[in-house]
């Protein structure tokens, strides 16, 4: 009978300690839930300022900070188009936030719009006061008003083109990948690409556009550095199996020379 009434008290001697840690838990994780928020340090930012990061997420005013909790800052963040994931941390009374911002593959622009290329082929909202757009442009394309914003671009064939060229690029030589400048797909015309080095333009037409842009690439290299740069007016890659170069020469009359 003693044996039996250990039993029952050791059981509850087992459960009051149980039930008492969990209050002390539940305690534990209530006050850190509702620690107030006196200061907010961001960082991570490339293509926009902080302040702006700031005003979307409503963080503009010191006043509120007390009715936020870092999973509601960060919630609102990441709802940011140029967002890719937030991660937040608590220390004492200020919230430390480090944004990843998506990566852009291009810089899309027709009817005087522009917008944003992420590398999953996401088109999203250029923002005023964006920064560091150095990304190549792919402007003018054939029915572009048909993918919405947050949509992907893979079902407009043009903007898939211009994709190929700069994936392309990017593959067979960084470096002329770097200094791509735009292609413009002239909304179903001849595409035209300029690059910052030179200070001409390079027709490539349509059809077997990886094709030609391997062509250009080996051409380049082949091409002496001087007449690249201050020698020529344009190259042509429309013709099959023909490239021609546009000599810049004095005489008004001369007609581009075969290569």
């Amino acid at each position: 009978m003693k044996s039996s009434n250990r039993v029952k008290i050791s059981s509850l001697v087992f459960l009051i300690v149980i039930v008492g840690t969990l209050f002390v838990t539940s305690i534990s994780v209530d006050n850190e839930e509702h620690t107030s928020i006196k200061f907010i340090e961001l960082e991570g930012n490339i293509h926009l300022p902080k302040d702006e990061y700031f005003r979307f997420a409503n963080m503009n005013d010191e006043s509120l900070y007390e009715a936020l909790t870092p999973a509601i800052v960060k919630d609102r963040l990441e709802k940011h188009p140029y967002v890719q994931q937030v991660d937040a941390i608590m220390n004492e009374n200020k919230l430390s936030l480090t944004i990843k911002e998506k990566k852009f593959e291009s810089l899309l622009m027709f009817n005087d719009k522009e917008y944003l290329i992420t590398e999953d082929n996401i088109k999203i909202p250029k923002l005023p006061l964006s920064e560091r757009i150095d990304y190549p442009i792919i402007s003018n394309p054939l029915e572009a008003d048909s993918i919405g914003e947050f949509q992907s671009v893979l079902t407009n064939s043009d903007i898939v083109i211009g994709l190929k060229i700069i994936s392309t690029l990017k593959l067979i030589n960084p470096d002329l990948y770097e200094n791509l400048s735009e292609i413009d797909l002239r909304k179903g015309k001849d595409i035209v690409i300029q690059f910052s080095q030179f200070n001409f333009p390079i027709v490539i037409g349509r059809n077997k556009e990886v094709e030609k842009i391997i062509h250009l690439e080996q051409l380049v290299q082949s091409l002496d550095k001087k007449l690249l740069l201050n020698g020529l007016e344009y190259i042509d890659l429309r013709y099959a199996e023909h490239i021609f170069l546009g000599k810049a020469v004095d005489n008004s009359d001369a007609k581009g020379t075969n290569s």
